[in-house]
């Protein structure tokens, strides 16, 4: 798994499309003429940003929102690329925090200042974990905020204002953990400030209702810190330990994300994007409902591009590789690749720098 969002905006640029000679058509952006691989698209002869403007749907597009399309191509073709590298099972585990029976009777006494979970990763690379949904259990009405910090940062990495209303409900948060932006490993913290006005919480005083579930390379405490009063990372070393119930009980998955192993090494996948890339444009091109008043996309043009996509079999002077063909042997070189840097990981040989 890798988070489309940041794949698609961290690698937009790395191949680009040179700039046409024909003012007409010199219609690029800075950003769509940025290469970071050194690949253009449009050295390929068919890719032409004369076809491109002549064949996009929109006769009257200015070229704003014509650089928006061939931006929206090549966000699609990165993510379809990685997709096709990363095309294995990738959870590995999915609990709430607490599973067993709650009496909900008896109200918990907490101190004033920050209380919560101290969560720890696994030294394994590529894990993440999702807070998709907390469960609440409160006796009293009121508001706080919900806090994720990471210790590589004062200030919280997600966070969420909370009203409880009801004696137990359910907040949805989403909140996906994977290393890919300023955080890399360290300590992580999940909870609020408690003061005098903080909803009160239930007391897990039934039976084995205060334990707390077991997952793959996560491992949760209870803390607590007297007295801290800023929506802020506290002072490590004022921690304690909290034998008492928060009342929120998060619902995490744990899975294998390679968001910050994609974003480390972009240049493994330059080639396939560009390949990719191409195709998409020439696929644009075929499926357009423009005429063509040329006939740049009459049949024997059209009969060309499908050969440059697919290929041609036949004689060795006559017999051409197609894209597709080109694409596939790429994405499997990249497959191996990546098996190659993930064992280097997990064998530490390989440093890990996240890019913010």
């Amino acid at each position: 798994m890798f988070q489309v969002g940041k794949i698609s905006t961290k690698l937009y640029g790395i191949v680009g499309l040179r700039d046409s000679f024909n003012p007409a058509y010199a219609i690029l952006d800075a950003d769509n003429q940025i290469s970071r691989s050194g690949y253009y698209i449009t050295d390929n002869a068919y890719v032409k940003l004369e076809y491109i403007k002549d064949t996009q749907d929109y006769k009257d597009a200015d070229d704003a929102q014509l650089n928006t399309y061939i931006k929206r191509l090549q966000e699609s073709s990165i993510v379809n690329v990685c997709h096709r590298v990363f095309n294995r099972f990738d959870y590995l585990d999915r609990n709430l925090l607490y599973t067993n029976a709650q009496n909900r009777v008896n109200q918990e006494v907490l101190i004033d200042g920050f209380v919560g979970y101290k969560i720890r990763v696994s030294e394994a690379n590529d894990i993440a974990f999702e807070i998709k949904r907390v469960l609440l259990d409160f006796d009293t009405l009121g508001t706080f905020k919900l806090m994720l910090f990471n210790t590589s940062s004062v200030t919280p990495i997600e966070e969420q204002e909370i009203t409880i209303t009801a004696k137990t409900q359910e907040v949805v948060l989403d909140w996906k953990v994977d290393n890919s932006d300023i955080t890399y490993k360290g300590d992580y913290y999940l909870g609020f400030i408690k003061t005098a006005t903080t909803p009160i919480p239930f007391k897990r005083d039934y039976d084995n209702a205060d334990s707390m579930s077991r997952f793959k390379h996560l491992n949760f405490e209870k803390v607590q810190v007297k007295g801290h009063s800023t929506e802020t990372l506290f002072d490590l070393t004022l921690q304690e330990g909290l034998s008492e119930n928060i009342g929120i009980n998060p619902d995490i998955t744990v899975y294998e994300d390679y968001t910050d192993l994609i974003i480390n090494n972009e240049t493994l996948f330059a080639r396939a994007i560009s390949l990719d890339f191409s195709i998409a444009i020439l696929r644009e091109q075929l499926n357009s409902l423009r005429t063509n008043s040329d006939q740049r996309l009459a049949e024997k043009q059209s009969l060309k591009i499908l050969a440059e996509i697919e290929g041609t079999s036949g004689d060795n002077a006559l017999k051409l590789i197609g894209l597709r063909s080109l694409l596939n042997g790429e994405i499997e070189q990249i497959s191996n690749e990546i098996d190659k840097l993930r064992r280097g990981y997990f064998n530490n040989s390989i440093k890990v720098n996240t890019i913010s």
